[in-house]
């Protein structure tokens, strides 16, 4: 079975990026959590109908998921958030589990914003932390998500900061320069092609 090496950082680090470096370098797939929750609360019945239990029947419109309904509800709350969390992740942990028996690549990445916030790291073999100044995460965020300011400031609140995680990581990737962030991912491939 492939080694699993976790990519995580804060919300706008740029692990989408580094993860799609390694696929177009080194051809490693990558399980996006992020991506799967989302199609999991969008296409699992028993998951939506729990969801509208907790936080209402706003949670979906036209049968699709009221994102920002749930991000303003979930960031408010810390109890909301570790339910919905839990109840999530749970499934996405299921769902990454089939998809890594049907891997034939050497290691393979799962890409998540909240590995050691919930002790994923226990079910990796390396980990690779992607850190950026919180000013260019935030630029990031409003460029990619068109959120305000204040719904990313709570979302990087209720994640560890990266000083804390950066003494759980093995390696870690400051991702500022795309030029130095390709290059770094190249020497990650150079020293995991011996693992």
């Amino acid at each position: 079975m492939s080694k699993v090496i976790a990519l995580t950082g804060g919300i706008g680090s740029g692990k989408t990026f580094v993860a799609s470096i390694f696929q177009k370098l080194a051809g490693i797939p990558c399980f996006c959590s992020d991506l799967e929750a989302k199609k999991i609360m969008n296409e699992n019945d028993y998951i939506k109908k729990e969801i509208i239990s907790l936080l209402g029947p706003e949670s979906f419109v036209n049968n699709k998921l009221n994102s920002q309904f749930i991000r303003n509800k979930i960031f408010n709350s810390q109890k909301k958030l570790k339910l919905i969390n839990d109840l999530v992740h749970k499934q996405v942990r299921i769902n990454f589990k089939k998809w890594l028996r049907v891997q034939n690549s050497k290691y393979v990445l799962k890409e998540t914003a909240i590995l050691f916030e919930h002790n994923y790291h226990l079910d990796v073999g390396l980990s690779i932390l992607v850190t950026a100044p919180i000013k260019t995460r935030i630029e990031r965020i409003i460029k990619r998500d068109n959120v305000s300011r204040k719904k990313i400031e709570k979302i990087i609140e209720n994640q560890w900061d990266d000083k804390k995680k950066m003494h759980l990581s093995d390696y870690f990737i400051e991702n500022i320069s795309k030029v130095k962030t390709i290059k770094k991912v190249q020497d990650l491939i150079e020293v995991f092609s011996v693992i």
